[in-house]
Formats: C-alpha cells, sequence, structure tokens
C-alpha cells in the first residue's frame, strides 16, 4: 500500500548547460548536453521514495505512446515507484522540458506539456488508481489540469488525509482561478517567482499580511532558493524561517537547481507523512534541496540515511529555525 500519492507532469529534460544565459536575441555556446527523466510529479514522486523506501508512493500522471514513456517508467520503478496510476494517451508524445544552466547553476525552463495536458478526471476513476487514492495518507499535487487538481482535492477533503500542492506552472492561470482550489488544501508551496506573480511580493511579512486579507487559513511554505524558506500561517501569524543549507561550510557548491524546488517538496510531503512536526520538515526539505543542488542531474535528492546524517551536521554550523508571531495590524 502507497502511503502517498503523487500527481502531476512528467517531462523528459533536456538541459543545456551555458556559461551564461543569454540576453533576449543573443545567442550563447551549449558546454554539454544532458537527457534525463523529470517533470514535477515524478521528481517529487522520486524524492519521496528515496525517504519513503520502495512502493511507499505512487504517481498518478500521463505519458505517451512512445520511447520517452517505455524510459520513464523504467526509471521510476528502478526507484521504487509505483506506476500504477500513469495513463498512457494515444497518439500523443510525452511531455518535455528545454532547459538552460547557467555555470551558477541558475536556469530558465521552456515545457511542453503533451500527454500531461491531456490527464483527465476520468482517469482517476479507473480501479487501480481508485484504489491507490483509497488506502494512501497523503495526496502531493504538482501541476495537473485544474480539473484533477480539483477532483483530488474533494477526495482528499472527503477522506480528510493530508493534501500539499505546488501549482508551478498552473500559477499563470491567475489567483481567481487558484484561490477556490487553494483555501481548500492544507499546505500550498510557492517559489519566489510564483509568489510575486499572485501576490505581488515574496518578501515574508508582506506577503503573509496579504495571505490574511486573503483570508486563507492554511500554511503557505515559500521556497525562497538561496535565502532559504519560509512557512506562513496566516491565521495566527506565526512564521518559521528556515536558512539554506550552508553549503560551502560543507565543501559543497551550487551545479543546477533543476528540480530543487520539487526535491523541496517531496522531502516535506515525506517527513510529513511520517508524522514529523511542520517545523522539522522544513528542515529537512531545505536540507534535501541544498543537497540536490550539488548534483548535476535534475532528480540529485539524497536518500534518508544521508539527508537525516547532513541534518545533524549542519546542527553546529548556525542551521537552525527562527518562529515568531506578526499581529495582523503589522
Amino acid at each position: 500500500m502507497a502511503k502517498l500519492v503523487v500527481c502531476g507532469a512528467i517531462n523528459w529534460d533536456i538541459s543545456c548547460f551555458v556559461e551564461r544565459l543569454p540576453m533576449p536575441g543573443e545567442e550563447v555556446l551549449v558546454k554539454h548536453i544532458t537527457k534525463v527523466p523529470g517533470g514535477t510529479g515524478a521528481n517529487v514522486a522520486v524524492a519521496t521514495a528515496r525517504i519513503l523506501g520502495p512502493k511507499q508512493v505512487a504517481l498518478i500522471g500521463a505519458l505517451g505512446e512512445d520511447n520517452i514513456a517505455q524510459q520513464q517508467v523504467a526509471a521510476l520503478a528502478t526507484e521504487g515507484v509505483i506506476t500504477e496510476g500513469i495513463n498512457y494517451v494515444p497518439g500523443e508524445e510525452s511531455g518535455q522540458a528545454y532547459i538552460l544552466v547557467d555555470q551558477e547553476g541558475q536556469n530558465v525552463i521552456a515545457s511542453c506539456l503533451r500527454a500531461n495536458a491531456r490527464l483527465c478526471p476520468e482517469h482517476l476513476n479507473n480501479p487501480p488508481v481508485r484504489r491507490l487514492l483509497q488506502e494512501c495518507r497523503g495526496i502531493v499535487l504538482t501541476d495537473p489540469p485544474l480539473d484533477v487538481a480539483a477532483e483530488l482535492i474533494s477526495g482528499a477533503k472527503q477522506r480528510r488525509i493530508p493534501l500539499l500542492w505546488d501549482p508551478g506552472i498552473l500559477i499563470s492561470q491567475g489567483w481567481e482561478a487558484l484561490e477556490p482550489l487553494a483555501k481548500r488544501i492544507d499546505i500550498l508551496f510557492l517559489n519566489e517567482a510564483e509568489a510575486i506573480a499572485l501576490f505581488g511580493t515574496a518578501e515574508v511579512d508582506m506577503s503573509l499580511k496579504h495571505l490574511q486579507e486573503l483570508g486563507l487559513h492554511n500554511h503557505i511554505v515559500l521556497k525562497l532558493g538561496a535565502q532559504g524558506a519560509a512557512m506562513l500561517e496566516p491565521a495566527t501569524g506565526i512564521v518559521v524561517e528556515v536558512p539554506a543549507l550552508p553549503l560551502k561550510d560543507l565543501g559543497l557548491k551550487v551545479i543546477n537547481t533543476v528540480g530543487c524546488g520539487d526535491v523541496f517538496v517531496g522531502a516535506f510531503a515525506a517527513y510529513h507523512t511520517l508524522g514529523t512536526s511542520m517545523q522539522k520538515s522544513l528542515i529537512m526539505a531545505s536540507v534535501a534541496a541544498g543537497l540536490n543542488a550539488t548534483q548535476p542531474e535534475t532528480r540529485g535528492s539524497p536518500e534518508r540515511a544521508i539527508l537525516e546524517a547532513t541534518e545533524q551536521h549542519c546542527r553546529g554550523l548556525g542551521f537552525t529555525v527562527q518562529e515568531y508571531k506578526r499581529s495582523k495590524n503589522c
């Protein structure tokens, strides 16, 4: 039985490593190219599986009928991810992402959704998928189509199981489209660019004030990259901040930040499913994302033993959380 079900995109990542990202109209040279499995849903599923163990995580998503699909399923199976929830769309290509990565590890991504966009609510009624959803202890949504997300949210609320959502590319549809669903989930994840697109700011205090004005009562986690992460609780005004992993003190450096946000969500979800406190889940997510950034591949997330050993080692390096409360009048 899968403890956790993840639903979201499955992409084939074509990453071009360059000295610097080009300006509009500028051409730059590519140092080397990698072609590896990716996609937000699949990345989160792999990150959680490396913590929870084989056959503890299932993935719901869509692939085409092509060679990419075969490679994707084989890679997921090797990681111990249950793939019974994947739909194969006739006559469609599997999703792909085209990525530029500079020498500092920063990136820009253009995604071709293809089969990912064809996932539909009817697929959730297929017996293998329905069984996974009935038996799991939590659900993580990344970027499935909104009608699929709505169906999964309704089912999770009926069963009263934790629901985490990282909408990613769906941010482009605007807050009006996302708000009815966002208010029903337990934890909403946003990176800096997404928070700015939705609310006009990623600054913690201003974000908290805006969320309070919107009447949100769940937890919002801001993934702030090199600035770490923050968890906001609008109903109480409580803010929990955690720094980024001190890579320099560990003798490590950033190579590629692609997939770090997915690893963050996966690690948070895994520890949350294990019954760990929200604070500790936030800490482990920050450690996992930091370690992922030191690897060239998209799915460079650590196994549980390495993750927990790194977290313990970093306690003496100033890697600690700060919790404080802001009043609604601030």
